[in-house]
């Protein structure tokens, strides 16, 4: 008991001692154990680790599944406990072969080979044992027995079975005289099909390496008698033929079992295979009476008919939970593929090697149908497929071309990872069980097409198909790791028809419109600019007034239609209107960028418009008296400071590429709408129209019509909100910069006198009421505070009224003598640069044109003071307003050839030559480009990034050709604008 005791308080102490060592195992593959010093060794899955067998490689050999040792050919077993204890002994004669059990040895039957110990005979089979445990002939030898009545051996040679398992076909003597295939005898009287290659190949998607299929040699020619021969029309073998023509993919070369099918029109697997009807009949046929809504949302209530490849029939099933879908996804997601009026897309990469798994993915075929109810009864309704993959007699994939010519059939499977296992040739079939498929082939793409019926109010839909694309991938490409692409969809159409009729009529009919007002907006110009014959500068200003035209009769017809679809397909409840597709799309798509790209152009017309214009800033300002020499002898005026006009011609220069709205707000707004509220998710393909979004459920595609419709519907209201801000409530209690520049000019004694066409242009009367501008602060507060009481006369052009700002209508003399003052100067200024930038003699030269720009500049100065202030005899003007038809249509009607015509305008009409006045057409192109842009990214946050860089570019460049306009036409020094 001591002894005990002890024991029990020393083994725990000895036992926790634990070596690190103890703590891992070298990491050794089971299958990979080599042989050490002539013995071979197995795994000793308890150890992890290679052991030796008992005894060397001459009598041991390890296990097929390397976890154990067995005897060599030729030995027995005297003992086996698995592992590495197993002994083995000899058989004593060479021609003995070891039983099956492995324990004892034996001689061969009489009459079998000596090497398999297999009985030669036709119709034996080797027997060992009888089913009392004795030898079947003497101790230790086999008997070679003859199968008898319809009994035949079993592949392995070993037992005697029926000849036929399935089906009795009569007192047959198992096919002594008759023909046996998979498994059957069938007598003389029926034909079987030809044995040949070709009816045993599985075509290949890819090339023309066809392989053999051992289940298309087994099954193929008895399945295909016992369906089609009249005796005995068995329904399962007419499945098991209907099967094997789907793994085909349909195809129909001669000698293919699909081939012979369709010689018979009236045989089952026609039947369960194909319509009787064209394709264009089937699908166009309004005979689906049921009616489907938005609202409640409606599921499409497609079944489909599942039979293995045996041809049993397994169940019925709906399509959802994604029945046909290989890509792993919620029910939720995969359910909204037939949600009504959902268009749907997922596709999905998978490791290529798990479509091998055929208890994830069996061999299983369906047969889909559309569920409908018909006078109160439900009714299962045959859905046709489109099998891209199918090719006809001449080795043509009729199904990708037009409708007319498809062929639809009725059966389809997902994976096929069975069919290619291939045929050992020369050997017995049984060789090739076991092996696996050398490739599968597997639905790649899966498209369900809905269309509405032809100009339905009521949700009625044709009837609907499905296009299927299979592809294949090789057992080797798998082993590397390679994975595949899959994909689902759900697409709805209708007629387009009446849609593009009105679309046609609208852009013709506008279109024409809009060139008749081209043409009219041309004669305004060539009226303006002197040109009343028809020239090649009126025809290229006719093509850029087009573009604006068209432009905008673009933009109105893609931004209608767009609205309508967006608005009215999200607000539907029953099903009327669906996402456009097809020709329609691509229309519309051409409209809107023509809408971009003529707006583009003329934006162009309109800045080199802009940056061509005459102007020039008349200063008011007199000399205000003499200043003597100091011998009292010589005395000249006191200059007039130019400073004025410098500090005018700058504000001018900062008002040039001013807009009415901030482009910067307006980028910043219409992102933050679209992106943070979240308004982008309302553009998706489906009915949902709301802006937020449950994580868990299907989100699908954007359309990027209804993008596009809603970014000009944000892009607008934006828009249109600064607009009214500016207009009425920042430029009246802020600052307006407009009107600020028109009282700078009375404050500086400074006109500004515009000549956008030549004869045609503004005038900003910007004459001091005081007389004088060039004084001191002082001075200047008392003339301000005069103003402000009333003490002097108003500015007006024509006494005691307000009106600064004009249209002028001028006589032609005054373009000519402008011209005569002008022109030289301006070409002397020029050629001065380009000698100056040839290094030659710039000083001398330089001076010369600066003297000459000089003294035209007070000569044209000059001029138009004597012009405003009616000193001309030949060249006057009256002051009058516009009749409301001339205001209307932008013109003048009066004759201005002798006298000048001032137009009475409403304060700012000068800002036609700014950007300031152009903002409609500066917004539509700010709203084309980013709908461009979108059209492309489709990423509204980068939509706003790219049209903030063009638009700041394109204020740059006009800002850039301006200020040298201006520095060009009203004889500044550019330096001084800054």
């Amino acid at each position: 008991m001591a002894l005990y005791a002890f024991l029990l308080l020393a083994l725990p102490i000895v036992n926790c001692q634990v070596s690190p060592a103890d703590n891992y195992v070298l990491g050794v593959d089971s299958t990979t154990c080599p042989e050490l010093e002539g013995f071979p060794q197995y795994f000793d899955s308890v150890n992890l680790a290679c052991t030796k067998c008992s005894g060397n490689n001459t009598e041991q050999q390890t296990s097929s599944n390397g976890l154990t040792c067995e005897c060599q050919s030729g030995f027995k077993y005297t003992k086996n406990f698995g592992g590495n204890q197993v002994s083995c002994q000899k058989c004593l004669s060479p021609t003995d072969q070891v039983s099956e059990d492995g324990w004892e040895c034996k001689e061969c039957a009489d009459g079998s080979n000596g090497v398999t110990c297999r009985c030669d005979a036709d119709r034996t089979i080797t027997a060992e044992r009888e089913l009392n445990g004795l030898w079947a002939a003497t101790a230790n030898k086999d008997l070679c027995v003859l199968c008898e009545g319809n009994t035949v051996p079993n592949n392995k040679g070993d037992r005697c079975i029926r000849c036929t398992n399935d089906l009795k076909l009569g007192n047959t003597v198992c096919c002594a005289n008759d023909a046996q295939t998979g498994g059957y005898c069938f007598p003389s009287t029926v034909t079987l099909l030809p044995e040949t290659s070709v009816l045993f190949e599985l075509p290949k998607i890819s090339g023309t390496d066809n392989p053999l299929s051992l289940y298309f040699q087994t099954h193929a020619r008895a399945a295909y008698a016992m369906c089609e021969t009249a005796t005995y029309k068995n329904a399962t073998a007419c499945q098991v033929v209907a099967n094997l023509c789907t793994l085909t993919l349909y195809n129909e070369r001669q000698g293919r079992i699909c081939s012979y099918i369709r010689q018979n029109t009236l045989g089952v697997p026609y039947q369960l295979l194909y319509f009787s009807d064209d394709a264009d009949d089937v699908i166009n046929s309004n005979d689906i009476p049921d009616s489907y809504t938005l609202t409640p949302p409606k599921i499409i209530p497609f079944q489909a008919m599942v039979h293995s490849l045996d041809g049993t029939f397994l169940r019925k099933v709906p399509l959802t939970d994604g029945l046909l879908q290989l890509c792993d996804t919620t029910e939720t997601i995969a359910n909204a593929a037939y949600f009504f009026g959902t268009y749907y897309s997922y596709s999905c990469n998978i490791k290529a090697l798990g479509l091998w798994d055929t208890v994830k993915h069996p061999l299983e075929f369906y047969d889909i149908y559309l569920e409908y109810a018909d006078q109160g009864q439900d009714r299962l309704y045959k859905t046709p497929l489109q099998m891209l993959d199918l090719r006809d007699t001449g080795d043509r994939e009729i199904n990708t071309g037009d409708m007319a010519d498809w062929r639809i059939t009725r059966r389809m499977f997902l994976v096929d990872n069975q069919m290619s296992v291939p045929i050992v040739q020369g050997t017995d079939p049984a060789a090739s069980e076991g092996q696996v498929a050398t490739y599968v082939r597997y639905a790649q793409d899966i498209t369900l097409h809905v269309e509405l019926q032809e100009d339905t109010k009521d949700g009625k839909i044709k009837v609907p198909y499905f296009t299927i694309k299979y592809a294949e991938i090789s057992r080797s490409e798998a082993e590397t790791g390679a994975t595949v692409q899959i994909s689902f969809s759900t697409t709805y159409t209708m007629s387009w028809s009446s849609f593009r009729r009105d679309f046609q009529i609208a852009v013709g009919t506008l279109g024409t419109l809009a060139t008749l007002y081209a043409g009219y907006r041309t004669w305004v110009w060539s009226k303006r600019a002197g040109r009343p014959s028809i020239d090649f500068p009126s025809i290229i200003n006719f093509v850029f007034y087009m573009a604006a035209s068209l432009s905008n009769v673009f933009f109105v017809v893609t931004f209608g239609i767009a609205f309508y679809w967006f608005i009215f397909f999200k607000r539907q409840d029953v099903v009327y209107l669906v996402h456009p597709e097809g020709t329609a799309v691509k229309e519309w798509l051409g409209l809107l960028g023509a809408a971009f790209t003529l707006r583009a152009l003329s934006l162009i017309h309109m800045i080199v418009m802009q940056c061509s214009a005459d102007i020039f800033l008349i200063d008011w300002e007199r000399p205000r008296g003499v200043s003597r020499a100091q011998d009292g002898k010589k005395s000249t005026e006191v200059p007039v400071s130019i400073w004025r006009t410098y500090f005018v011609a700058n504000e001018w220069n900062e008002i040039q590429a001013m807009r009415k709205i901030s482009p910067n707000l307006q980028i910043f707004a219409v992102t933050f709408f679209l992106v943070v509220v979240g308004f982008e998710n309302t553009t998706t393909k489906d009915p949902d129209g709301g802006v937020e979004k449950d994580s868990g459920t299907y989100k699908a595609e954007q359309s990027f019509i209804y993008r596009y419709a809603l970014a000009v519907m944000v892009y607008i209201v934006m828009a249109v909100v600064q607009w009214i801000f500016f207009t009425f409530i920042y430029e009246r209690f802020v600052e307006d910069k407009v009107q600020q520049f028109v009282d700078l000019c009375s404050m500086s004694n400074i006109s500004v006198f515009v000549m956008a066409n030549s004869h045609f242009g503004y005038y900003i009367h910007g004459r001091s009421v005081h007389g004088k501008a060039d004084t001191n602060i002082r001075e200047m507060a008392e003339m301000m505070k005069r103003e402000e009481e009333d003490l002097c006369g108003k500015r007006g052009l024509v006494p005691d009224t307000e009106e600064q700002t004009f249209m002028m209508s001028l006589p032609k003399r005054l373009r000519v003598k402008y011209e005569q003052v002008y022109l030289p100067a301006a070409l002397e200024n020029a050629g001065a640069v380009s000698r100056m930038e040839q290094g030659k003699s710039g000083s001398r030269l330089a001076g010369s044109a600066k003297e000459k720009s000089i003294e035209a500049y007070n000569m044209i100065n000059k001029f138009l003071c004597s012009f405003i202030d009616h000193s001309l005899r030949d060249v006057d003007y009256v002051v009058k307003d516009k009749t409301l038809l001339e205001s209307v249509m932008d013109t003048e009607f009066f004759d201005a050839a002798d006298k000048g015509i001032f137009y009475k305008d409403n304060g700012h009409s000068f800002d036609q030559v700014l950007f300031y006045g152009h903002e409609i057409s500066l917004i539509l192109f700010d709203t084309l480009l980013f709908c461009i842009v979108d059209l492309i990214g489709q990423n509204y946050l980068l939509d706003g990034i790219v049209v903030f860089l063009i638009t700041s570019l394109v204020g740059m460049i006009r800002d850039t050709a301006g200020r040298k306009n201006l520095a060009r036409k009203t004889l500044v020094d550019e330096r001084f604008l800054i």
